[in-house]
């Protein structure tokens, strides 16, 4: 769900703006929260219980998706709300995101299956991650979304399904057991002085300094370029939506 509200939102701001500037404008947006926030929302993620932040979290962003599918439906020709919702989908996903990773460690019963789970994880990610933008290409490309009025009902359609898609989240969220997080009475209650932990001891950490390096330097140098690709995929080869879910699958 969330890649097909992808693949049809940056397809619906560049029909609608024909400007890369837009495009850039909006990937910004909803990452600068995550960059600004994650931190934050790792330390709530040790006070609080995991369970309730991923389910505000899923239930913030089901809200946001069901409201661009209003804005697109009306056709509304301005992407101003549209940028302003990916800002606010960012802040869900900075504090869900930290709560999500720090929750699946508990679900695993020993600690030898924990690598095991992470693979998984990772794997289904990924798979969404591919087969995301061909479901997205195949809705905007059966309801003909190559003018702009057209575009804005096809990508209503993936914003709906995408809303559709967090009430399965939200029912397997609903369905875990498990204990609510405790802390010791003697832990800092300072959050600032929490997140300065956290660094210094990653900093201290040669494999994990080598690995933020890497991630870091892959996300700022190269997968940056995916925002741009309903450009190559209309002006340099002439292919159209269905072209560019498939450049994204790739």
């Amino acid at each position: 769900g969330t890649w097909m509200q992808e693949t049809a939102q940056n397809w619906l701001i560049y029909m609608l703006t024909g400007k890369a500037l837009f495009l850039s404008l909006n990937s910004a947006l909803g990452t600068a929260p995550i960059l600004l926030f994650s931190l934050l929302g790792g330390v709530v993620a040790d006070r609080v219980d995991r369970r309730k932040i991923l389910m505000t979290s899923q239930w913030l962003q089901l809200t946001f998706a069901f409201t661009l599918a209003i804005i697109a439906a009306i056709k509304l020709q301005t992407v101003w709300p549209i940028l302003v919702l990916s800002f606010a989908t960012g802040c869900a996903q900075a504090f869900g995101g930290p709560a999500y990773q720090a929750l699946m460690p508990i679900l695993v019963g020993r600690k030898e299956d924990v690598p095991n789970a992470i693979a998984l994880n990772s794997m289904q990610f990924n798979l969404a991650r591919t087969f995301g933008p061909v479901f997205g290409g195949l809705v905007l490309s059966i309801m003909g979304a190559s003018e702009k009025s057209l575009t804005s009902t096809a990508a209503a359609v993936c914003f709906t399904l995408n809303g559709l898609s967090f009430v399965a989240v939200v029912i397997a969220l609903s369905m875990l057991r498990i204990q609510p997080v405790t802390r010791d009475a003697n832990q800092g209650k300072n959050l600032r002085n929490e997140m300065k932990q956290g660094l210094s001891f990653v900093f201290h950490q040669e494999a994990l300094r080598t690995l933020i390096l890497l991630s870091f330097s892959a996300t700022f140098l190269g997968i940056q370029f995916i925002t741009f690709l309903p450009v190559f995929a209309t002006k340099y080869l002439n292919s159209g939506v269905g072209g560019y879910s498939a450049l994204l699958s790739v």
